[in-house]
């Protein structure tokens, strides 16, 4: 892909969470989205500890939100998005993907 469109940790989550121009959820997801200066977008996934315990159930729901976003970025428009990820995002197999689904599509060109 050669470019990082992940949003550096702290400053970059703490602009897009104090102030966010969008936002939008579905199911346990809830994405925010804040214009960036940049000519492409960025994500970050954030994940409480205390929803989801095991570090190896945190990183497949991020691989499995960023892989998403891979695939939407092109149609995207050029934002941050952080998505924040609930406890109840799990609760019937394959509605993770349906829910992206359904989000990417409120955030289009």
């Amino acid at each position: 892909m050669g470019l990082n469109r992940s949003i550096p940790s702290k400053e970059g989550f703490s602009k897009i969470f104090s102030s966010p121009d969008k936002r939008h959820s579905a199911g346990g997801l809830l994405v925010l989205s804040k214009n960036n200066e940049l000519p492409y977008s960025r994500i970050g996934v954030a994940i409480r500890k205390k929803d989801f315990r095991l570090a190896t159930t945190r990183n497949r729901i991020k691989r499995k939100i960023k892989g998403s976003f891979n695939l939407k970025v092109l149609e995207l428009q050029k934002k941050d998005y952080v998505v924040l990820v609930k406890k109840q995002a799990l609760d019937k197999e394959g509605c993770l993907n349906k829910d992206l689904e359904f989000l990417w599509e409120k955030f289009k060109n």
